[in-house]
């Protein structure tokens, strides 16, 4: 970065909020300067003078997507909001929360602990932040409880491209009107925008929890099994786990062949009981060991060392059988959220062979055809990634998400490359 732009970003963010330092590997590319704004309006100034000069930057909160997304193009420095941490405000009489983007989810719990309430999140990786799980519409096994993302964010603050702060939504839900923009930010991976702080919608903490296993067997059975047992009403996460991860989740339960069934029930204990009751009955159900859920979202988000892929695909579940056998065949590991039609699928390599990366990357996309989806390869090398798209085809969509990234980031200086497309 030539002197005078340093300066000029200092000038705009504050003396202390740009450090340089021996480069930092960003998917490949390598930073030597990282990018801190204070507040928000520093973070406005700050990007409005990257616009101005031309610099791109990698956004980045806690780090623990930064994994997600094509390799980043032309970028100078890390744009990180970890100075953007605060809890705004929580309102347990109304069940919502406002925090900053850089806020920890974990710190976002502490601050609900002495509440009824819970925080609707649960993705993989300790320093998860509310921006970047927003960002990347981030989930965890909780999916089938919680919800996704997008469907729990009344209000957002932005800072868009050309360094323009943004709102959209409030605290309660009737103060969304017209265009529903901030819907635009969540999974865009900051490509349209620096998410600053956000209205989350809480959870009322349940009477009762309950953790249940059960060894599964044939592959067809065991998903119309899944599929059932999430649709239970009390069913806050229902997984399956394939016979070669599922020691990984429940050591003593974990079948040598077929698969593992985990779930956790949660809600009034009527409702749990019930459930539970009729999950042993029909499935053979056990109390399952303490941790089993969190084991669960490590394994989600594992990268398993230097090489090795890991595919999500989403697809109708009642073809989730289908799916998965020609995942099987492929030669993947596999666990499944069968309620939510998702397919976290991991092959490991055994050496640098882009052609191997072809022919996984197509068996990947095949499998998801079979099941009317998409596949996205969420977590791989940075050499695994070249030459190709991990979102897939981009398809019809692509013009319109050229004209959005045109409007929303002029200057194409937020994350540059990143998303589908390339955008």
């Amino acid at each position: 970065m030539r002197p005078e732009d340093a300066e000029a970003l200092r000038k705009a963010a504050g003396d202390a909020a740009l450090e340089a330092h021996a480069p930092l590997d960003a998917d490949g590319l390598a930073l030597g300067y990282t990018l801190r704004p204070p507040d928000g309006a520093a973070l406005a100034r700050a990007v409005r003078a990257m616009a101005a000069l031309g610099i791109g930057a990698v956004v980045r909160g806690g780090g623990s997507k930064s994994a997600l997304g094509n390799p980043p193009r032309g970028a100078q420095l890390l744009l990180s909001t970890s100075s953007l941490a605060n809890v705004i405000e929580v309102d347990a009489d109304e069940g919502v929360l406002r925090a900053q983007a850089g806020a920890r989810l974990t710190a976002l719990r502490d601050a609900l602990r002495a509440t009824g309430w819970e925080l609707p999140f649960d993705p993989p990786g300790a320093g998860a932040t509310l921006g970047g799980t927003l960002a990347s519409a981030a989930i965890g096994p909780r999916l089938t409880g919680f919800g996704r993302p997008r469907d729990l964010v009344l209000g957002l603050d932005a800072v868009l491209g050309d360094g323009v702060r943004a709102r959209c939504g409030g605290r309660v839900v009737k103060n969304v009107t017209g265009y529903d923009l901030m819907k635009l930010q969540i999974g865009a991976l900051g490509t349209l925008g620096v998410i600053e702080a956000a209205w989350i919608r809480l959870r009322a903490r349940p009477e009762c929890e309950r953790a249940l296993a059960a060894p599964l067997g044939t592959r067809t059975d065991a998903c119309a099994a899944a599929v059932a047992a999430a649709r239970s009403a009390s069913a806050r996460a229902v997984a399956l786990v394939d016979a070669s991860l599922a020691a990984a989740v429940e050591p003593s339960l974990a079948p040598r062949a077929g698969w593992l069934l985990v779930a956790e029930l949660a809600g009034d204990d009527a409702a749990v009981s019930q459930d539970a009751a009729r999950l042993g009955a029909e499935l053979g159900a056990v109390e399952g060991s303490p941790g089993g859920i969190a084991r669960l979202r490590a394994l989600q988000g594992e990268s398993f060392g230097p090489i090795g892929l890991r595919f999500r695909l989403a697809v109708l579940p009642d073809r989730l059988s289908e799916v998965s056998a020609a995942l099987a065949r492929a030669g993947a590991a596999q666990l499944l959220y069968p309620g939510s039609g998702l397919v976290f699928a991991r092959f490991a390599l055994a050496e640098v062979d882009a052609a191997w990366v072809d022919r996984l990357w197509s068996a990947a996309r095949r499998a998801a055809r079979a099941g009317a989806g998409h596949a996205v390869l969420e977590a791989a090398p940075t050499w695994a990634k070249h030459a190709r798209d991990v979102f897939g085809e981009p398809g019809d969509g692509l013009a319109i998400a050229r004209a959005l990234k045109s409007r929303f980031d002029p200057a194409g200086v937020l994350n540059p490359g990143r998303f589908a497309g390339g955008l």
